[in-house]
């Protein structure tokens, strides 16, 4: 018989209730939860894409012509036009300062996507307008003007009558940031292109001729060259095409002219702008393609910045953006001296892509609507006009800054507004 008194005496073993709590280990969270966690990260990274930079509203209200491009100048001032009257301001004052033209008996008469005036540091203005009581006309004038920071004081660059409407001055006027001015008037090869200091006075750069048949869009550079979106004729392609020309010289003759893009049809009308280096930013509407020296060239729609060649020679073109998704269509474009381009553009997720629905959804600076927005539809800082019918590209400035214009259709809301973005 054993004794437990016998048994070696044995250490104590705590019993499973006995030990020690262990801390708990926080629940996963389930799929569905996970998926919640990073809808909301998705929306906050969006968000702060939609609001790089800073927005300024310069002005709103009637009036404003919206086919007008807003223009900035080199210090951040915009120009915004009416039919009567320019609207001045850089977003710092209480209000801005409004032109009267009909003291010098003008009206704006813009069509779509037109630069009728245009500001330089300063305040010295640019424009193209229709001239009431002009002796000798039937009917009004129109002419190329310039106008002083106090809009006191008009001089004209150039005026003729209305009727008969060819040599009628343009739509466009270019205004180089160091005041080079830039205006055309050929119409069925009759008029010329002229180009002189802001202060006036100016003269012919080209003549219209049976080569240089019409002109809508152009602009201007520090140096004086004139990028010129045109008919012309093209005896390599065999007819009267269309193409972005640039004029250096008075009178400079076809063969010896730098071009951006070239050989488009007639009903291809692309938007131009130049820079101080003579780069120069389109976008086509559609897909072109034409034949030099025995090879064809075929760009597809979109945004490009060309580094001119001479005419009937191989274009150097860089593609910006395209159609091929997320955008399907581009409006105007603009560039600065550093390349950037910006554009007007319509997304395929928003509402101008389908039907007849015209305008576009934002401004863009690349292929990526989110990385490289400027302002796009849904910016809360926008106020009354967060979701505009449509938007309308300015300028852009070598501070990286952006004039546009807003248009919204809604009640007790100022149909058009005029910003300035930033970058930070």
């Amino acid at each position: 018989m054993i004794l437990h008194s016998h048994l070696p005496h044995l250490p104590h073993v705590p019993t499973f209730s006995a030990l020690p709590r262990l801390p708990r280990l926080p629940r996963l969270p389930r799929l569905a939860h996970l998926r919640s966690l990073l809808v909301v990260a998705f929306v906050a990274l969006s968000v702060s894409a939609c609001h790089r930079g800073t927005l300024v509203e310069i002005t709103s209200g009637l009036g404003f012509l919206s086919a007008a491009r807003p223009s900035l100048a080199e210090d951040g001032t915009v120009l915004a036009a009416k039919a009567t009257a320019l609207v001045v301001g850089d977003g710092t004052g209480p209000t801005p300062t409004t032109l009267d033209l009909t003291v010098h008996q003008l009206q704006l008469s813009s069509s779509s996507s037109a630069r009728p005036a245009r500001i330089r540091s300063g305040g010295e203005i640019a424009l193209v307008a229709d001239h009431a009581g002009v002796a000798g006309c039937s009917g009004t004038s129109r002419g190329a003007y310039h106008l002083d920071a106090s809009g006191a004081t008009l001089s004209t660059y150039f005026e003729n009558c209305r009727s008969p409407s060819v040599g009628v001055v343009g739509r466009d006027i270019g205004l180089s940031p160091n005041g080079t001015v830039a205006f055309s008037q050929i119409t069925d090869g009759l008029g010329a292109i002229y180009r002189g200091p802001a202060a006036g006075p100016v003269a012919i750069l080209r003549s219209g001729t049976g080569t240089f048949y019409n002109t809508i869009s152009l602009d201007v550079s520090d140096s004086g060259r004139v990028a010129v979106e045109m008919e012309y004729f093209d005896g390599f392609a065999g007819g009267l095409m269309r193409g972005i020309l640039l004029f250096d010289t008075p009178e400079q003759d076809k063969a010896t002219i730098d071009t951006a893009i070239e050989k488009l049809g007639i009903g291809v009308q692309p938007p131009v702008a130049i820079n101080a280096s003579g780069q120069v930013a389109f976008t086509l509407p559609a897909a072109a393609s034409f034949p030099i020296g025995g090879t064809t060239f075929t760009f597809g729609p979109g945004v490009y910045r060309a580094t001119p060649t001479l005419f009937n020679t191989p274009k150097a073109l860089t593609k910006i953006a395209d159609d091929s998704g997320p955008y399907c269509r581009f409006g105007v474009v603009d560039i600065n001296d550093s390349g950037t381009v910006v554009f007007e553009a319509a997304l395929d997720t928003g509402s101008h892509c389908t039907g007849s629905t015209a305008g576009y959804d934002g401004i863009f600076a690349g292929p990526d609507p989110d990385a490289d927005q400027v302002v796009v539809s849904g910016d809360s800082r926008l106020g009354a006009h967060q979701n505009f019918d449509t938007i309308h590209l300015g300028e852009i400035n070598n501070a990286g800054q952006v004039a546009f214009l807003t248009e919204l259709s809604a009640s007790a809301v100022n149909p058009l507004a005029v910003w300035r973005w930033a970058p930070m």
